[in-house]
């Protein structure tokens, strides 16, 4: 066996473990996780284009990667959509000594147009996209490539026109946690509390900002495909003023932001639920079990990093944030007016609901 075959086979071989790993992101239903495996393929991907010599799928594959991991963690969606068309010409003109360089750069063109699109469209996009990718696939010799091109466009026709694929089954509906904030997503913030919960129960605008950049990585955006519609934060409180907050007669105008800290593992925690909104039309029990497996899912994420949970407080003005706690076990404290009632979830609680493996009360 010559090296040339050798190399042909490795190439395969890394093919096979994307195809695998892809497989398992699938089902990933946190989005983080489906974003941290999807790099495993990306760069699995890359070392088979690179052995096979396929410079442009090898590009082509590191773009992809950069453009879906800035969307999800960005609400620059148009902007980085205009990038990414300069991007795919470039490499369609760096790479093109062979006419079929161009299948793969013309196939991440569609598939991106399809994405900014309704649901339909993404799916015919990504259709025709992948039957690019397919014949790129097979004239590199890539042929586990091919193969994975193949299952996912057969997966997108059952989606177009069946409405359903257990195995491309990954809802464009997610939560996304967002380790900074811009000032668009935090006047999207804003304009949603104010219209959800009325300016007298919002905090200002520069409030807000200033909480947000004290209390880092503490914001769950919910987005529907790349479009934020709605959200969840929690603060980290010293016990003192969780204590404060927990005998307190009225929601508070402000919390000293003195009193919000970071985590450090081994230390007692205390967390405030200040918000849990979300646009009026999302406002359903898919939403509502989407959020309960998030929140599931920080708790046990918290227990392995030992930062153990000893309280959580919650604030509920809606009736959509009441269903949210009373879900998640949560008990009602009292009502602190007529519309805003306080809700607490306890170190036992926390820990029988969302610690013991037994319990069939897990969020999964």
């Amino acid at each position: 066996m010559d090296i040339s075959t050798i190399i042909i086979v490795v190439a395969q071989i890394f093919g096979v473990i994307s195809w695998l790993l892809l497989l398992y992101s699938y089902t990933r239903e946190d989005i983080d996780e489906l974003l941290l495996v999807q790099i495993g393929v990306c760069v699995f991907d890359v070392i088979s284009y690179l052995m096979l010599g396929a410079d442009a799928g090898l590009l082509i594959c590191l773009v992809e990667l950069i453009k879906t991991f800035l969307y999800y963690k960005t609400d620059k969606d148009k902007e980085i959509f205009i990038v990414s068309i300069v991007v795919y010409f470039l490499i369609g003109l760096l790479t093109i000594r062979h006419w079929y360089a161009c299948l793969p750069v013309l196939g991440s063109l569609i598939d991106s147009f399809g994405t900014s699109r309704d649901s339909k469209t993404a799916n015919a996009c990504s259709i025709v996209s992948n039957t690019l990718w397919t014949i790129y696939d097979i004239l590199i010799l890539s042929y586990v490539g091919a193969f994975n091109d193949i299952v996912v466009v057969l997966c997108n026709v059952s989606v177009l026109f069946l409405g359903y694929s257990r195995i491309m089954h990954i809802s464009k509906f997610r939560i996304v946690k967002y380790g900074y904030l811009t000032k668009k997503t935090i006047k999207k913030i804003y304009d949603l509390d104010v219209k959800t919960y009325g300016k007298e129960n919002t905090w200002d605008y520069e409030y807000q900002k200033a909480v947000y950049k004290r209390n880092e990585d503490s914001l769950f955006v919910i987005k529907y495909k790349h479009d934020i519609c709605g959200y969840l934060n929690y603060l980290n409180l010293v016990p003192e003023e969780y204590e404060r907050l927990r005998r307190a007669r009225k929601m508070p105008d402000r919390i000293d932001l003195d009193k919000i800290i970071p985590f450090k593992s081994n230390r007692k925690t205390y967390l405030i639920f200040e918000s849990i909104n979300v646009k009026k039309e999302y406002e359903k029990d898919q939403t509502i079990n989407l959020i309960c497996r998030k929140i599931a899912s920080f708790i046990k994420q918290k227990q392995r990093q030992r930062i153990y949970i000893h309280g959580i407080l919650g604030y509920a003005i809606t009736e959509f944030e009441e269903n949210v706690y009373i879900s998640l076990g949560f008990t009602k404290v009292k009502d602190l007016d007529e519309r805003i009632k306080l809700y607490e979830l306890k170190e036992d609680d926390i820990k029988e609901i969302f610690l013991n493996e037994d319990n069939v009360r897990l969020f999964r």
